[in-house]
Formats: structure tokens, C-alpha cells, sequence
């Protein structure tokens, strides 16, 4: 098993996207959502747009794999070898071409045909299509300063099988003052088959019910079915000593009302050391 950190991952593929003018890949739709009954298939076309500036005429070899994939608890989406987890939809895929020689100023295209079972299970499955280049296209030159980009791009699906339900759920919520700001964490859980898409809002009170801080509605990662995650939000702002009541509202888009959660916050006066010639003495 490995893991890889999908924010990362995220930014390369980004970055491809932005190096476009001097040489880059970019790979699109990143996400398909697919609701597919059992015993169905379909295909859809996944591009690769290999754009490369004026002084790169060579194709590039790449070579395309499956992924598992989920999102941990604490919001970080990691990557399995294909068929590992309960709810793969690795086996369901078939794409072509597996590998291939991309030429500069054109889009790639890859086939993906998605077989659902007869007995698959209602719900979400997962997987991924991974496209990077082959190690032996990155070329070295020991006597010229070169910086080689290799460039690894994620394609996730959703294989959503009849049968879908929604459910979120709320649960605690933490409220605490750090040198950045104040850190909100709720527990948020789905206890569907599929996956949510939540929205999120914060505001922070002082003891006269005057917002003093707030977040406007902001979109954490997706939970998944079945799931439970500790997605921490960070408002961006000091506040001064005192007590705090900090107001978590979400909105989980399952057909239901928004919840809300209510927290007490405590800012507490910073500790400052005064240093002596043979102590140093904490003054509050």
C-alpha cells in the first residue's frame, strides 16, 4: 500500500495547467459522477493536452494506471493499488490506450468504458486514472543546470450505483485560539451509500452577541459514504483576550435543513518571558 497526498497532487496539476505557455500537460474533466444502474456500461473520454513551447518538438511517452482512492479522516485523500478497497470500481474499467506517444500541440485522448456488475452493491465506488510520463522520456544533461518536471495527473471517478442515499450528520465541535486565527474542527459524518457535498459557514461572537469574526459559506472536501472526517477551518484573525461563542453552520445538500453547532471559545492573554541574569521569569 502507498499514499499520496492529494492537495499535492491537486497543485502539480495546477501548475501543468498554468506552464501551459512554456511547456505542460493538462488532463480533463478531472472528476466524472457517473449513475449507472447494475448490468449497464458506458464510456466517456478522458483528454490529455499536452501544450509545449517552441523549443520542444518531441513527443512524450505516457502511461496510464488505476487507483484506488479515499479521503481520510482528517481530510487527506490517499491512493491504493487498484482492487484493494471495499468499494473499487477498479475492476469495472477498461481504457485504452494503456500507454502512448503524445505529440506537443495536441489532445491525447484515452477511452474509459465502465462495466458495472449485475450484483454491484448500491452506492459509491472509487477509482482513479492515473497518468504520468515515463521515466525514460525525462532526458538529463550532467553539463546543462536543468529543472526536470515529472508530471503525474489524477482523473477520480465516481461509479454511483442505484440506490443512492444521502445522510449527514453532525457531531462535536472544537473551537481554539492559535497564533493564525481561530481553528474551528467539526466531526461531520455521512451515513448514506454516497457521497456529500457540504457547505460550510463559521461566526464568531463576543459576550454581547456581536460578530466579531466570521467565514462566509466555504466547501470542504466531499464525505464520502459512509464516512466520518475532522475537516479543521481556520478563520484568519487575532482576537483579544476574553470569551467567545463560535457558531459552526453546515448545510450537507442532502435534501434536508442546515445544522448548526454552538461552542464556547476562550482567547486567553499571551504569556511573555522576561529574561533576568540568572532566571528567566514568566509574567502573565
Amino acid at each position: 500500500m502507498y499514499k499520496l497526498n492529494f492537495i499535492f497532487l491537486a497543485i502539480i496539476c495546477l501548475s501543468v495547467s498554468a506552464l501551459a505557455q512554456s511547456g505542460g500537460m493538462a488532463l480533463g474533466p478531472a472528476r466524472f459522477e457517473l449513475e449507472m444502474k447494475p448490468g449497464t456500461e458506458t464510456t466517456v473520454v478522458v483528454n490529455l493536452d499536452y501544450k509545449a513551447g517552441d523549443n520542444i518538438t518531441q513527443p512524450a511517452r505516457i502511461v496510464a494506471t488505476l487507483n484506488d482512492w479515499t479521503i481520510t479522516k482528517d481530510g487527506r485523500v490517499e491512493y491504493f493499488p487498484a482492487g484493494t478497497q471495499a468499494n473499487s470500481a477498479s475492476p469495472w474499467l477498461i481504457y485504452s490506450p494503456g500507454e502512448a506517444a503524445v505529440t506537443p500541440g495536441t489532445i491525447h485522448q484515452i477511452r474509459v468504458t465502465i462495466s458495472v456488475p449485475e450484483n454491484a452493491t448500491p452506492g459509491d465506488h472509487l477509482t482513479a486514472l492515473i497518468i504520468e510520463q515515463r521515466p525514460e522520456t525525462l532526458k538529463y544533461d550532467k553539463n546543462v543546470r536543468q529543472m526536470i518536471v515529472k508530471y503525474r495527473m489524477a482523473s477520480v471517478f465516481y461509479i454511483k450505483v442505484a440506490g443512492l442515499t444521502r445522510q449527514g450528520d453532525f457531531g462535536d465541535l472544537l473551537a481554539e485560539s492559535t497564533p493564525e486565527g481561530i481553528l474551528v474542527t467539526p466531526t461531520l459524518k455521512n451515513e448514506g451509500n454516497s457521497m456529500i457535498r457540504p457547505l460550510a459557514s463559521v461566526k464568531v461572537l463576543d459576550t454581547e452577541g456581536k460578530v466579531v469574526a466570521d467565514m462566509p459559506d466555504v466547501e470542504p472536501l466531499p464525505i464520502l459514504g459512509g464516512a466520518e472526517t475532522k475537516q479543521p477551518l481556520l478563520v484568519a484573525k487575532n482576537l483579544p483576550p476574553g470569551n467567545y461563542t463560535v457558531k459552526y453552520r453546515v448545510d450537507f445538500q442532502d435534501g434536508k435543513i442546515a445544522t448548526e453547532g454552538v461552542t464556547d471559545l476562550v482567547v486567553k492573554a499571551p504569556v511573555t518571558q522576561i529574561a533576568t541574569s540568572d532566571k528567566t521569569v514568566k509574567k502573565p
